[in-house]
């Protein structure tokens, strides 16, 4: 079956109405993000973000092709897995927006330019749709395949936590070393950037160094968070890390800080959104360590 048809089907298929939702959810971020560029351009950031928690949601390491990427699969005549053709539903569902500003730019084109231009113009619309759609398509199966590859790792976790010796008395993890390390770095940078504010000098370039190393390793110590809570919940101890809010609720707070930024007109939403993502992670991770400590009997 060929691709489009393939997508087609995916679309009315009830295994990715998860899918499905995701990319509705999309749209109204789409719009957002949209709102001034749009028709000449679109942000994508909504679908790959939308198709990233599709490829968490379809993985399945158990599928015959699971380990078959997006390209390979239709390189090899082999349908994709479930993950990779959910993130393309989410692309496609979540591209409405978009699509529905290229027909409406493309009509205005062909309406206003004179001559042959006005006629180029109509004889392009009915490929703006596709166009436009296997953009978003492609952009909801990269971010699929990145949910896909974190998936796989949070499985690798898993599996080495369950040989792990649930009876130690001993810490089965280390990495909640890294969390607190950046409970006592993230406040001590940020309160110099913002407390101290140097405008010139060492001072600035020392500010700027440490922000340049603050912004990694706080995605580091994210990971990081995910895998101590993963091997926390795997080897049987009495509390088990809902690890999806610890991390996810950072990511979201990203998200929103992002979306109101640029609705506010913000210069630079993007630097809004990540000084919200390291204030919201640092307290995350406050809480997690406090949990770990009492419930998990561990340090």
């Amino acid at each position: 079956m060929p691709p489009l048809r393939n997508t087609l089907a995916d679309l009315t298929d009830e295994r990715f109405r998860t899918a499905l939702l995701l990319g509705l959810a999309s749209i109204p971020f789409t719009v957002a993000l949209s709102w001034e560029s749009a028709p000449t351009s679109f942000s994508v950031t909504a679908v790959v973000a939308a198709g990233l928690l599709a490829g968490l949601h379809y993985a399945d390491r158990s599928a015959e092709n699971g380990d078959v990427g997006l390209l390979e699969g239709y390189r090899y005549g082999k349908r994709p897995a479930a993950s990779h053709r959910a993130g393309i539903v989410t692309g496609v569902v979540g591209s409405v927006p978009a699509v529905g500003w290229a027909i409406v730019y493309m009509f205005e084109l062909a309406w206003t330019l004179p001559g042959w231009q006005g006629a180029v113009a109509a004889v392009l619309l009915p490929a703006a749709v596709p166009f436009v759609a296997a953009l978003f398509a492609l952009s909801g199966g990269v971010g699929a395949a990145v949910g896909d590859w974190l998936a796989a790792r949070i499985d690798r976790d898993r599996d080495k936590a369950s040989r792990a010796n649930s009876d130690s008395d001993g810490d089965v993890s280390g990495w909640w070393w890294w969390v607190a390390a950046y409970i006592v770095f993230a406040p001590a940078v940020l309160l110099y950037i913002f407390g101290v504010g140097p405008e010139s000098g060492a001072g600035l370039a020392l500010s700027v160094l440490a922000l340049v190393v603050l912004v990694p390793f706080s995605v580091f110590v994210a990971i990081a968070l995910l895998k101590d809570a993963i091997t926390l919940g795997e080897v049987g101890r009495d509390w088990v890390p809902n690890y999806w809010v610890y991390v996810g609720a950072p990511l979201g707070a990203y998200a929103v800080a992002y979306l109101a930024a640029t609705l506010g007109q913000s210069t630079n939403p993007s630097g809004v959104g990540v000084y919200v993502f390291l204030i919201a992670l640092w307290l995350s991770s406050i809480v997690y360590l406090d949990h770990r400590r009492r419930y998990a009997d561990t340090p």
